[in-house]
């Protein structure tokens, strides 16, 4: 169980052994195999919450929304209604799309051609946390094992969780990934949960797909039916595809494969956002036509997590591996922080509009072709869309 021991000095979490970062060792009867590992979590149910986690809380931004995560305008504490506000025609205007009705409340709601509705969506969220959300030491909130390690992000914060939404008029919830490296947030990113015994090297081990929403939306999102796990040795990385199935969840059943002499093991079977994944058909335990590459396919960025244990000699030994892998670019950005989200939409308010494209080519000379009106081409209408561009 979790639970956590408060000190003037610093403040712990405490958690089981092994439960954070997995050593697994290869077996000795099959050169390269690794055996199956412990689950990052014991009873993730049990440690699910309302609440916004503190890694999550602030406004975060991309080109086209603002995503608030946080409860401080709700009276139910252990309630979460983030907040969406989109970035419509061309950023000059701000759509409050997404919010909590106690918010609508205290702060009037433009109501116009392009929101007609009084009432914004009220879609409410609770947070499974896929992986233990890590601070550097200096924030005095470290993560500690019965077995006294001491586990701290080696840089930037970072942490995972699935977002379990339930929308306002649907009846089925809905799953969305999200992971936290620094002040990013990534839809597309892998879970190491197996990993080898040599920590030198922190992209050795299996990783495993989260799975990927289409993103944090004010209507469900579209998921992936398939899941891409990778298997990281030291001389090569092994693509292993996942795809949705109706059979029942066996985390303890594992899958093969082999390259030349060496023979590794991997889960069979994934649960991802409720939904259960194989990497074999039936009762297989062979995984056939595996990718392999020497990298991973994509620009990627890795976390930090610090380990601390006590050493021989009674004082502190420590090193450093990952335990999450975000692909391409992130999804939001968290703001700075120095403005709420009412002086943001202020100002956005306040810019002047944006210079409308030309009608002609900024060239000054105007080069026009008669044949186009004297003899269309059957495809005119899109010729005609195509000039001066």
């Amino acid at each position: 169980m979790f639970f956590f021991r408060f000190s003037a000095a610093l403040k712990k979490i405490l958690i089981p052994a092994a439960a954070l970062v997995l050593a697994v060792h290869p077996a000795a009867q099959v050169p390269g195999t690794f055996v199956e590992a412990e689950p990052l979590f014991e009873e993730p149910a049990k440690i699910s919450e309302n609440t916004v986690p503190l890694l999550l809380k602030g406004i975060w931004s991309n080109k086209n929304r603002y995503v608030v995560f946080d409860t401080g305008y709700l009276s139910a504490p252990d309630s979460s209604v983030p907040q969406i506000v989109l970035k419509v025609f061309y950023g000059l205007y701000d759509d409050r799309a997404q919010e909590s009705s106690e918010y609508t409340q205290s702060h009037e709601r433009d109501v116009n051609d392009v929101t007609p509705q009084a009432k914004a969506q009220e879609n409410s969220v609770t947070y499974h946390p896929l992986t233990q959300q890590l601070f550097p030491r200096e924030y005095g909130l470290d993560v500690i094992n019965e077995n006294g390690n001491i586990y701290s992000a080696g840089t930037a914060s970072s942490g995972a969780w699935d977002l379990e939404i339930k929308y306002e008029g649907y009846g089925d919830k809905y799953h969305v990934p999200v992971c936290v490296i620094g002040d990013n947030i990534y839809l597309d990113f892998v879970i190491k949960t197996y990993s080898p015994e040599d920590e030198s090297n922190p992209v050795l081990g299996f990783w495993q797909d989260a799975g990927s929403a289409s993103g944090i939306l004010i209507s469900p999102p579209v998921l992936k039916k398939e899941l891409v796990s990778y298997f990281v040795t030291e001389n090569a990385v092994y693509h292993i595809r996942y795809w949705r199935t109706d059979m029942e969840y066996e985390p303890s059943v594992l899958a093969v494969f082999s390259d030349g002499n060496e023979t590794y093991s991997v889960p069979k079977h994934l649960l991802s956002g409720g939904k259960v994944y194989t990497c074999v058909n039936g009762r297989g335990t062979k995984i056939r036509n595996i990718e392999k590459s020497q990298d991973f396919p994509f620009e990627y960025t890795l976390n930090s997590v610090k380990i601390t244990r006590e050493s021989d000699d009674g004082g502190e030994e420590s090193f450093t591996t990952s335990t999450l892998c975000a692909f391409g670019k992130p999804y939001l950005t968290r703001t700075d922080g120095t403005m709420t989200l009412e002086q943001i939409l202020e100002k956005d308010a306040s810019r002047p509009p944006l210079p409308r494209k030309p009608l002609f080519p900024p060239h000054g000379i105007l080069d026009f072709d008669w044949s186009i009106i004297e003899d269309p081409p059957s495809d005119w209408n899109r010729r005609m869309q195509d000039l001066g561009k």
